[in-house]
């Protein structure tokens, strides 16, 4: 091995051992929450709603999506401000935060009551079976999702002042009570009434709700530096407000879209048929098992460059970026083999009839390898360019990429490579992943991305 490669690319062990306090609380939030979506999904598996939720949960996603962009896009300069200790300034920051996610869960509270069924039936195709289910699980998931903004916009700040166990161990405890709550709900035990898919819903808002309450008393019982008094969180000004939504803006646009985008590939599976739709969700909740790679790499990337950009250490930065190279293609590697060791035993855990929908999702599993090999080296990109500001940009290689490559791809392969397969389809559309990934890496070449944004919320002398 070259000098000159273990000086650019080999870290000291003080990197890794700092990329594992921020990475690993955020993995394990993640396991616990892929988790319960994984329990769940078994569940309901046995009251063959598998489908139904499959649908139900894209206006879920999507509000997940926009709350990221949200949340992100605040946290640029959370980080920046945590990185220069200025506690007045990332107080403005939380009270816009919580405020933002209101409007948000307003927005997705509305949708889902008002045009909820139209919104099942875009997804299913028509499928009046599956609409119903469906709507008994979006007409109750849909009183939650205030508690899922607040838990996000409280879990975004402990990561910027890298206190990433708080989320975690509160983590812990909703998922345990979501998995208690689903068992005697869908299933009617303790003399509960048997709810089926409904009742996953509803055991999700309690749980969702006891996190959200968890999350507000810890901060102001242990007086995070984040909390203030009401003129504190809201002493905006334009100055203060401009570049942080000028840079937030972007970032929600990119992640609404994005999550549309995504939900563009459930209506090409769904063009494949229903058990198409079943072998998606199965296929997407236990490879989602092995995402938390790339979502721990994510997270770390944006609050070490963040730091550091905070700090005006440029080089840092830069040198940060170019040690995550080889770790990711470790990381791809180790879960791969995971992935291949793990797939089969984890599908055959669910209620599965059919021998050929179990074993396309034990494909599906498999496949997902090629995605998450890809999409870590995309998140350095990614997190590199967002923790910069380069949003802009950003939104083009997240989700312009995705409505010019992807979705097109998507529906091409069922109309016109007539794919039949769900397996084929999503082997297809990793040819996304590849253009992402060339065009990330230029673009961090460039290094336009490297610079300190703390001085543009502040007013000039």
């Amino acid at each position: 091995m070259s000098t000159k490669f273990k000086e650019n690319y080999l870290a000291p062990k003080a990197f890794y051992q700092k990329i594992a306090a921020i990475a690993l609380p955020l993995a394990a939030q993640q396991i616990l929450n892929q988790g319960a979506g994984f329990v769940d999904t078994i569940m309901v598996s046995h009251v063959g709603g598998v489908g139904a939720v499959a649908v139900a949960t894209q206006l879920d996603n999507l509000l997940g999506t926009v709350s990221f962009g949200i949340n992100a896009g605040i946290n640029i300069y959370s980080a920046q401000f945590y990185g220069a200790r200025d506690w007045k300034s990332l107080k403005k920051c939380f009270g816009f935060q919580l405020l933002m996610n209101f409007l948000n869960f307003l927005v997705f509270f509305s949708v889902a009551q008002l045009f909820g069924m139209g919104v099942l039936s875009f997804y299913s195709s028509g499928d009046r079976a599956l609409i119903e289910l469906g709507w008994q699980y979006l007409r109750i998931s849909s009183c939650g999702y205030l508690f899922n903004c607040v838990i996000n916009a409280y879990s975004f700040m402990y990561r910027a002042i890298h206190r990433t166990k708080v989320p975690m161990y509160i983590g812990l405890c909703v998922n345990l009570l979501n998995a208690g709550l689903n068992f005697l709900l869908i299933f009617g035990h303790l003399g509960l009434p048997r709810m089926g898919v409904a009742g996953a819903a509803l055991a999700t808002v309690i749980a969702n709700g006891f996190g959200a309450v968890a999350h507000i008393v810890y901060a102001f019982v242990t007086k995070q530096p984040f909390l203030g008094n009401l003129r504190e969180l809201t002493d905006w000004d334009r100055i203060f407000l401009f570049p942080i939504v000028r840079r937030m803006i972007p970032l929600i646009l990119n992640e609404a879209m994005f999550g549309l985008g995504n939900s563009m590939y459930v209506k090409a599976y769904g063009l494949l048929g229903g058990a198409a739709l079943e072998i998606y969700k199965i296929g997407n909740t236990v490879g989602n098992f092995f995402y938390i790679a790339v979502l721990g790499m994510n997270n770390a990337v944006g609050l070490l460059v963040g730091e550091q950009l905070g700090k005006k250490d440029l080089e840092g930065a830069r040198r940060t970026v170019r040690y995550l190279f080889p770790l990711s293609g470790v990381l791809a590697v180790l879960v791969s083999v995971l992935i291949a060791l793990f797939a089969g035993p984890m599908v055959s855990l669910f209620d599965l009839a059919d021998t050929s929908i179990a074993a396309a999702s034990v494909l599906m599993v498999r496949l997902f390898a090629l995605r998450i090999a890809f999409r870590l080296f995309n998140v350095i990109f990614m997190a590199t360019l967002r923790a910069g500001g380069d949003s802009i940009f950003l939104m083009f290689l997240d989700c312009g990429v995705l409505w010019l490559v992807g979705v097109p791809l998507a529906f091409a392969g069922v109309y016109l490579l007539h794919i039949q397969t769900i397996g084929g389809l999503f082997a297809l559309l990793q040819l996304e992943q590849l253009v992402r990934m060339g065009i990330g890496y230029l673009r961090y070449r460039q290094g336009t991305w490297c610079r300190n944004l703390t001085m543009e919320t502040q007013k000039k002398a």
